[in-house]
């Protein structure tokens, strides 16, 4: 085994070590602590490919292909329901950053309500929720959202 080889070996296990003690800690985290640590949540697909939903624990925490963190909210079986989260409200619970910075597009899911201060972004622009329980868009109902500027350039 080469230097390189020992040093890639090493970083893939502290990854790994790093993933799971995030899915340990995912129950008591905000989808704001969850965003900010991203980068240790698989994506849908991967973990999906990796082991069917039947089998992972309520709580076990992803990232849909859109980027959106969801929480599994009842094991299901992902060979027969293989659609992303999006299309599986039932089985995913979304969380939703306070972050502008981390901020996605809008979706409209009543099982997944924005709360006062989550962020989102719709034509170009970021908002943050004024209310508890808002499942509308900010076009469709401006006074539930202010307007925080510009969606950064990514």
């Amino acid at each position: 085994m080469t230097q390189k080889d020992i040093v890639l070996d090493a970083m893939r296990r502290q990854g790994q070590a790093l993933a799971l003690d995030l899915q340990g800690r995912a129950a008591g985290m905000t989808g704001t602590e969850l965003y900010a640590e991203s980068g240790y949540i698989p994506d849908f697909a991967a973990a999906k490919a990796t082991q069917n939903m039947l089998a992972r624990p309520a709580g076990f925490v992803c990232r849909s292909t859109a980027g959106r963190v969801v929480r599994l909210l009842q094991p299901y079986d992902s060979d027969t329901y293989s659609a992303e989260p999006e299309e599986l409200p039932a089985q995913w619970g979304f969380v939703w950053s306070t972050d502008p910075a981390k901020a996605l597009p809008f979706v409209a899911l009543a099982t997944s309500p924005y709360m006062t201060g989550d962020c989102c972004t719709e034509e170009g622009q970021v908002y943050r929720s004024k209310i508890d329980h808002n499942v509308h868009a900010p076009s469709a109902y401006p006074q539930g959202w202010d307007l925080l500027g510009e969606t950064p350039a990514q």
